[in-house]
């Protein structure tokens, strides 16, 4: 029997560190050598990397007999933040590579600080969600901090009106199907950001505030960065 995953066990804590460990010594390795064709490579392989878990997430569903259409659709907004990731690092997009860190940075990384996880290791699921969350923040400081696509003017515009559309999209199929994709029927069962944030539907409502806010706060560094560069 596989106890439930606990916040700010010393597996989270690990979890956590090796996150913010690796990041950093990916960025660091992309600045020093920046411009050579492996920085390139080293996105390729973070792609890859949340191409395959996410496979292996369906093939673990399938094999158990719990995939479900309800649950299993590729319309989490982590799902969403993941082709942003990897199609940015394929296609070299800078607006995938905005979207991306924009998502991680201002929803997906609380799946790494307080992961709404069923099981605990050594159980596949443990693996397969902290791959792809941890994976997610990687990847977009790697594209943002390592490969240097910092987010141009427009960033917040951008990125809010393509959160807009996930949201409906989400919202939708949700009605449709029964489910609860990207939170928008109900809240995550374990302690999260969304217990303070009013009952539903109301929550949603401050999302889109917060999201806002927390989109600004991303892009205020950026925002003195393009200010300076269009200066000289």
């Amino acid at each position: 029997m596989y106890r439930r995953f606990e916040h700010w066990s010393a597996a989270h804590i690990l979890i956590v560190a090796l996150t913010g460990i690796v990041a950093a010594c990916l960025i660091f390795l992309a600045r020093r050598h920046e411009g050579r064709a492996f920085t390139f490579k080293i996105g390729h392989a973070l792609g890859a990397i949340l191409l395959l878990n996410y496979f292996v997430y369906v093939g673990y569903r399938i094999h158990a007999g719990l995939w479900m259409i309800r649950y299993d659709l590729p319309m989490e907004l982590c799902n969403w933040a993941a082709l942003a990731t990897m199609f940015a690092f394929f296609t070299h997009n800078r607006t995938l590579a905005e979207i991306a860190y924009f998502w991680v940075m201002a929803g997906s990384i609380n799946g790494v600080i307080s992961p709404d996880l069923p099981f605990s290791f050594p159980h596949i699921y443990f693996f397969i969600f902290h791959i792809a969350h941890s994976g997610l923040v990687i990847g977009s400081l790697y594209l943002v901090f390592g490969l240097k696509w910092y987010p141009r003017p427009g960033a917040i515009r951008r990125v809010f009106i393509v959160s807009q559309i996930y949201l409906a999209t989400a919202f939708v199929i949700n009605y449709a199907l029964g489910g609860n994709y990207g939170y928008t029927m109900a809240k995550p069962q374990a302690a999260s950001l969304f217990d303070y944030l009013g009952p539903w539907p109301y929550y949603l409502f401050s999302l889109e505030v917060m999201a806002l806010i927390l989109y600004t706060l991303l892009y205020v560094p950026f925002y003195f960065y393009n200010r300076r560069k269009k200066a000289f």
